[in-house]
Protein backbone atom coordinates (compact mmCIF):
# COMPACT_ATOMS: atom_id res chain seq x y z
CA UNK A 1 0.00 0.00 0.00
CA UNK A 2 1.93 3.42 -1.06
CA UNK A 3 0.24 6.32 1.13
CA UNK A 4 1.49 9.51 -1.06
CA UNK A 5 4.87 9.98 0.29
CA UNK A 6 4.70 6.94 2.64
CA UNK A 7 6.31 3.57 1.19
CA UNK A 8 5.28 0.21 2.29
CA UNK A 9 7.21 0.00 5.66
CA UNK A 10 5.21 3.00 6.90
CA UNK A 11 8.58 5.39 7.21
CA UNK A 12 7.50 8.39 5.07
CA UNK A 13 8.20 11.90 7.06
CA UNK A 14 4.87 12.32 8.48
CA UNK A 15 4.55 8.60 10.01
CA UNK A 16 8.37 9.52 11.21
CA UNK A 17 7.44 12.64 12.61
CA UNK A 18 4.53 11.46 14.28
CA UNK A 19 5.68 7.48 15.74
CA UNK A 20 7.91 8.86 18.88
CA UNK A 21 5.08 10.96 19.89
CA UNK A 22 2.66 8.15 18.93
CA UNK A 23 4.52 5.58 21.19
CA UNK A 24 4.87 8.29 24.38
CA UNK A 25 0.83 8.39 24.35
CA UNK A 26 0.25 5.13 23.92
CA UNK A 27 3.10 4.47 26.59
CA UNK A 28 1.07 7.03 28.82
CA UNK A 29 -2.60 5.45 28.66
CA UNK A 30 -0.68 2.24 29.92
CA UNK A 31 1.21 4.06 32.53
CA UNK A 32 -2.17 5.37 33.99
CA UNK A 33 -4.54 3.31 33.72
CA UNK A 34 -2.82 -0.09 33.03
CA UNK A 35 -3.96 -1.36 29.91
CA UNK A 36 -2.09 -1.85 26.47
CA UNK A 37 -3.48 -0.21 23.45
CA UNK A 38 -2.61 -2.95 20.63
CA UNK A 39 -1.51 -0.66 18.25
CA UNK A 40 1.58 -1.35 16.26
CA UNK A 41 3.75 1.30 14.00
CA UNK A 42 2.60 -0.56 11.00
CA UNK A 43 -1.22 0.78 11.62
CA UNK A 44 0.23 4.37 12.10
CA UNK A 45 -0.27 5.19 8.53
CA UNK A 46 -3.43 4.03 8.16
CA UNK A 47 -4.08 6.32 11.36
CA UNK A 48 -2.17 9.41 9.02
CA UNK A 49 -4.84 8.63 6.20
CA UNK A 50 -8.22 8.40 8.50
CA UNK A 51 -7.32 11.66 10.21
CA UNK A 52 -6.98 12.94 7.12
CA UNK A 53 -10.28 11.94 5.62
CA UNK A 54 -11.96 12.83 9.04
CA UNK A 55 -10.67 16.44 8.81
CA UNK A 56 -11.26 16.61 4.63
CA UNK A 57 -14.91 15.35 5.60
CA UNK A 58 -15.33 17.31 8.58
CA UNK A 59 -14.58 20.70 6.84
CA UNK A 60 -16.42 20.23 3.97
CA UNK A 61 -19.45 19.13 5.46
CA UNK A 62 -18.67 22.19 8.46
CA UNK A 63 -18.62 24.57 5.46
CA UNK A 64 -22.14 23.52 3.93
CA UNK A 65 -22.97 24.72 7.51
CA UNK A 66 -23.92 20.79 8.87
CA UNK A 67 -23.48 20.25 12.48
CA UNK A 68 -21.96 16.56 11.80
CA UNK A 69 -19.15 18.71 10.46
CA UNK A 70 -18.39 20.19 13.41
CA UNK A 71 -18.79 17.02 15.29
CA UNK A 72 -16.27 15.28 13.39
CA UNK A 73 -13.95 18.25 13.67
CA UNK A 74 -13.92 17.83 17.15
CA UNK A 75 -13.32 14.64 16.99
CA UNK A 76 -10.63 14.88 15.00
CA UNK A 77 -8.89 17.98 17.51
CA UNK A 78 -8.88 15.77 20.65
CA UNK A 79 -6.70 13.39 19.74
CA UNK A 80 -4.42 15.19 17.61
CA UNK A 81 -4.07 17.74 19.74
CA UNK A 82 -3.14 15.56 22.94
CA UNK A 83 -0.49 13.10 20.63
CA UNK A 84 1.15 15.83 18.25
CA UNK A 85 1.54 18.79 20.76
CA UNK A 86 2.48 17.47 23.57
CA UNK A 87 4.06 20.97 24.91
CA UNK A 88 4.59 19.08 28.45
CA UNK A 89 6.39 17.26 27.56
CA UNK A 90 9.29 19.64 26.14
CA UNK A 91 11.57 21.62 28.27
CA UNK A 92 9.66 24.56 29.30
CA UNK A 93 10.54 28.51 27.42
CA UNK A 94 12.23 25.99 24.45
CA UNK A 95 11.18 27.15 21.05
CA UNK A 96 10.00 23.88 20.42
CA UNK A 97 7.77 24.34 23.80
CA UNK A 98 6.54 27.59 22.57
CA UNK A 99 5.22 26.55 19.01
CA UNK A 100 3.50 23.46 20.47
CA UNK A 101 1.63 25.15 23.25
CA UNK A 102 0.73 27.58 20.77
CA UNK A 103 -1.25 24.98 18.64
CA UNK A 104 -2.20 23.31 21.41
CA UNK A 105 -4.35 26.25 22.86
CA UNK A 106 -5.27 27.09 19.03
CA UNK A 107 -6.92 23.59 18.94
CA UNK A 108 -8.96 24.38 22.10
CA UNK A 109 -9.93 27.55 21.08
CA UNK A 110 -11.27 25.74 17.87
CA UNK A 111 -12.78 23.40 19.58
CA UNK A 112 -14.46 25.57 21.81
CA UNK A 113 -15.91 27.57 18.83
CA UNK A 114 -17.17 24.11 17.57
CA UNK A 115 -19.18 23.70 20.48
CA UNK A 116 -20.82 27.05 19.91
CA UNK A 117 -21.55 26.53 16.64
CA UNK A 118 -23.10 23.15 17.82
CA UNK A 119 -25.18 25.28 20.12
CA UNK A 120 -26.35 28.03 17.70
CA UNK A 121 -29.43 27.65 16.39
CA UNK A 122 -29.92 26.79 12.51
CA UNK A 123 -30.79 29.15 10.69
CA UNK A 124 -31.54 29.01 6.88
CA UNK A 125 -30.35 31.42 4.34
CA UNK A 126 -33.00 33.44 2.48
CA UNK A 127 -32.68 33.17 -1.17
CA UNK A 128 -35.17 35.93 -1.82
CA UNK A 129 -34.75 39.49 -1.61
CA UNK A 130 -36.92 42.19 -0.95
CA UNK A 131 -37.43 44.77 -3.52
CA UNK A 132 -37.70 48.76 -1.89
Amino acid sequence: MKLAHHDETGDGPVVVYMAPKMDAMLNRIQHYTGVRVPLQQDHYPMLVLAAGCMELLGGVLFTLNLKLGALLLMLFLVPTSLVMHNFWELERGSPAHQIEFVNFMKNLCLFGAFLMFLNMPRQVASLKYKAH
